[in-house]
């Protein structure tokens, strides 16, 4: 086990260096100014080359990067392009909470939900419960989040006005709605995952050796077809808890969350190179710890996955 995680380690440094390399160079290689762009107007040329020295943009990609990657070592990611002044440690360390509370509830609740549902149809197969969870799948696949989010916004808010239909700090309320748009995708999905992972395991041999042994029905529905069941669906998962910082800021532009996706389009707009980088390198961090983690969680769900070899 420890040698498998010190060579996931290497290929995760790996990773991030390739993913921050790679974005650092395409940034880079757009045509344009990001400050010519904000300004819309021409400046004098000892304005635009003080900015660039300021930014570094007078040196050359190479020493660009260099320079990045030995400041972001020290937790140093630089200042933002499109708030000047602005750390954008200190904008990662405040937006990425409010993302992570906002993600992690959707996730689990999918999670969760998608879990229950996919067994509960796999266990009733032709039944009305079935048919219910294949009815709720197919809309959450067909209805991406963002149309939910208005449907939500306009029914919700607008005319039975149950909801705040944008985000307020002090009130709880406010992420009923984006938490919802966020997780009706998930439990799709999950739904899906685990009625074929279900259908597929209750006829195994084992399944069948259990019944024999007079092992009784809720142990067999627990102990052997739920726990081998879950292997497809703690697969995605860890995709869909990177998705927590990186697939959320549509939700968060929507309902006006301050949240890390939510300056990350903003950065975006505004070609604001470091913003952009270091939120992709977090993202790609993000991603392949989870990656991690459930190679990990694989060997106590399933004995038979040998980590170490």
């Amino acid at each position: 086990m420890t040698r498998y995680v010190i060579k996931r380690i290497a290929f995760m440094l790996l990773a991030i260096i390739i993913v921050s390399a790679a974005t650092f160079w395409m940034m880079h290689s757009v045509p344009g100014n990001p400050l010519l762009t904000r300004a819309r107007k021409n400046l004098p040329k000892q304005v635009l080359d003080n900015y660039n020295r300021k930014y570094g943009l007078d040196k050359p990609i190479s020493t660009q990067y260099y320079l990045f990657v030995k400041n972001a070592i020290k937790g140093d990611f630089g200042e933002s392009i499109v708030y000047p002044g602005m750390r954008i440690s200190d904008t990662i360390k405040k937006t990425a909470p409010v993302s992570g509370k906002l993600g992690l509830i959707a996730v689990l609740f999918g999670f969760v939900i998608g879990v229950a549902f996919g067994f509960i149809a796999a266990l009733n197969r032709g039944k009305w419960p079935d048919f219910l969870v294949i009815f709720i799948a197919i809309l959450g696949v067909t209805i991406p989040s963002f149309v939910m989010a208005s449907l939500l916004q306009y029914y919700f808010g607008a005319r039975l006005k149950l909801l705040p239909i944008t985000y307020r700090k002090a009130n709880w309320k406010s992420f009923i709605m984006p938490i919802i748009a966020l997780s009706f995708g998930t439990v799709a999905t999950y739904a899906r995952y685990m009625r074929s992972s279900v259908l597929e395991v209750i006829n195994s041999d084992y399944v069948l050796t259990a019944r024999a042994k007079g092992v009784t029905e809720m142990g067999i529905l627990f102990k052997h077809i739920l726990k081998n069941a879950m292997i497809p669906a703690v697969t995605i998962l860890g995709p869909q808890i990177t998705g927590v910082f990186a697939g959320s800021f549509i939700i968060e532009k929507i309902f006006n969350i301050p949240g890390l996706g939510y300056f990350l389009v903003q950065a975006i707009q505004g070609r604001d190179y470091p913003m952009i980088i270091s939120s992709t390198v977090l993202f790609g961090f993000l991603f392949v710890i989870s990656q991690l983690v459930v190679d990990i969680v694989y060997g106590f769900l399933d004995p038979r996955i040998k980590l170490a070899e």
